[in-house]
């Protein structure tokens, strides 16, 4: 039977490691433990500062996400990072494999939510051996063979961005955090009932004061703003837009494969056609590619161009800058990305992401990276994909794809 000294110092013990049960940080996935600190005191005590300095060495969500879930005094410091949505771009994005059922044995956490959730895979290229869950509202993608019925058994994806999974039913839309598993229910949409919603995207993060939720509907582009009650529909004039990105305080938009515009959201929504000189060159690749997506790398807005899985030119992606210099914008070919990396998902809703300096974490600059169902593909810039590869089918069907997600935390407010 130990000492009366003993006892104590096994209670010390027990209470060292302080986490709260209630943050999204537990609740959200499966994080790596965290062991206790055994040693000398003061560890839940180091000022901010170096609490800081150490989060800026680190190398990957999860172990950001780890270190906040330390004790109460880290998750603070780190909510009081300086630059916290700087590691959105420092750091790989998560690669989230909704067709990968189980991926280890993930502790049932307590939610107040009448909506089953199932476990996704989420790998970490910083350290591919180690992996997390994130529990994601159960709906239409994953079928009903799972028996647990859900009030989502109609939902349908129909986009991802900032973090979100964004899913409808008719009317009705649902933002979802990936990793929070926190919803946001717009009002209903002013559209017929039968109108298929195909696409939608985030201006902005959720939580920004001037965020809002655009729905493409048929000839048709709505938007929300978030925590208002109703839709504001824009002109019929051009395409519906598809595909939305914030650049330096402006949202821009694509309406066709190349076709660029400006959404002007204040003081009401307005849709501003770009004239673009493309370019004999650059009008002759882009007509062969008729996927396209754009990317803010710093000071750079891109356009990715990739050819279908069909046979074409050229078996690679090209890439564009927009050059807003000259009176007449223009889209320049981009040979190399220098110390940049994007992150493209295969599902065209899905959004585009980049990362700065990718060999920190032990990436490569000058390239993009790619995930079909069963493999990588690294593609780098200028050079055709190595022989026996081939870039993946991009597609826009009602199954959610694997996709590159960045948690809503890190992005700025």
């Amino acid at each position: 039977m130990g000492s009366r000294d003993d006892t104590g110092a096994r209670e010390d013990r027990r209470h060292s490691h302080v986490t709260s049960p209630s943050t999204p940080l537990e609740s959200c996935c499966n994080l790596p433990t965290v062991s206790a600190m055994y040693g000398p005191q003061g560890w839940t005590d180091l000022p901010d500062a170096l609490l800081h300095s150490i989060a800026s060495l680190l190398v990957s969500f999860p172990d950001l996400l780890a270190f906040a879930a330390t004790c109460s005094s880290w998750h603070a410091a780190f909510s009081s990072y300086p630059s916290k949505s700087s590691f959105s771009t420092l750091l790989p994005p998560l690669l989230l494999q909704s067709d990968v059922s189980l991926c280890s044995p993930c502790p049932r956490t307590y939610s107040s939510s009448l909506v089953p959730r199932r476990p996704c895979h989420v790998t970490n290229l910083a350290s591919q051996n180690m992996h997390m869950c994130c529990q994601i509202p159960l709906f239409y993608h994953f079928g009903n063979g799972n028996g647990l019925p859900s009030p989502l058994d109609k939902f349908m994806f129909i986009g991802a961005s900032y973090g979100h999974l964004i899913l409808s039913n008719k009317q009705s839309c649902l933002v979802v955090d990936v990793f929070t598993g926190v919803s946001v229910s717009p009002p209903q949409l002013p559209v017929d009932e039968y109108k298929k919603l195909y696409y939608a995207t985030l201006t902005a993060p959720l939580q920004s004061p001037n965020s809002h939720l655009m729905v493409t509907a048929g000839f048709h582009n709505f938007f929300w703003r978030v925590g208002t009650d109703s839709w504001v529909r824009c002109s019929k004039r051009y395409r519906p837009i598809k595909r939305v990105l914030d650049f330096k305080g402006q949202v821009f938009g694509l309406f066709n494969s190349c076709g660029l515009c400006i959404v002007h959201l204040l003081p009401h929504i307005r849709i501003e056609k770009i004239a673009v000189d493309l370019g004999e060159s650059v009008r002759f690749n882009l007509l062969g590619y008729p996927h396209t997506w754009l990317v803010a790398c710093g000071d750079m807005l891109l356009m990715v161009g990739c050819p279908n899985s069909l046979p074409t030119i050229v078996n690679t992606f090209e890439v564009f800058r927009l050059d807003l210099s000259a009176k007449r914008a223009k889209w320049v070919k981009v040979d190399k990305l220098d110390n940049w990396a994007i992150f493209i998902s295969v599902d065209e809703r899905s959004q585009t992401l980049c990362c700065m300096d990718p060999e920190r974490w032990g990436g490569r600059s000058n390239c993009i990276y790619c995930y079909d169902s069963e493999e990588w593909i690294t593609c780098e810039l200028g050079k055709p994909l190595q022989e026996g590869a081939s870039i993946p089918n991009v597609n826009s069907a009602c199954m959610m794809q694997p996709m590159w997600v960045v948690p809503s935390m890190f992005y700025p407010s």
